[in-house]
């Protein structure tokens, strides 16, 4: 029974750790907006933007349901998702019907 909980503790950890995870993209070329933020990541010195909703997700898409307008360049320079053991939790319980999304992005310098 011991060897039992053991296991089954050590499962749900391993599927928690799993659940979490962040995807950047950056790209080569452009220079990425610069901004004064004392940010301490990876990010800083740059003029970051979140964007932290929940995406309504079907068979068939209308419209483009994530639409990023404020960069005045129309280009971005670097994105990063994050995915979370939350927003997991969401489409599991909307049977994938709901995605959380959560998205910091950096928009490319405009050129004068």
């Amino acid at each position: 029974m011991k060897q039992l909980r053991v296991f089954f503790l050590i499962g749900i950890s391993v599927l928690l750790l799993h659940s979490c995870y962040s995807v950047q993209f950056k790209v080569s070329n452009g220079q990425a907006e610069p901004c004064d933020t004392e940010r301490e990541d990876w990010l800083s010195g740059y003029c970051v933007r979140e964007l932290d909703t929940v995406v309504k997700v079907g068979t068939i898409t209308k419209e483009n349901p994530i639409n990023i307008k404020d960069c005045e360049s129309g280009a971005l320079h670097t994105v990063e998702y994050r995915n979370t053991f939350g927003g997991i939790l969401l489409y599991l319980v909307t049977f994938g019907r709901k995605r959380q999304v959560k998205i910091k992005y950096v928009c490319i310098k405009e050129s004068n």
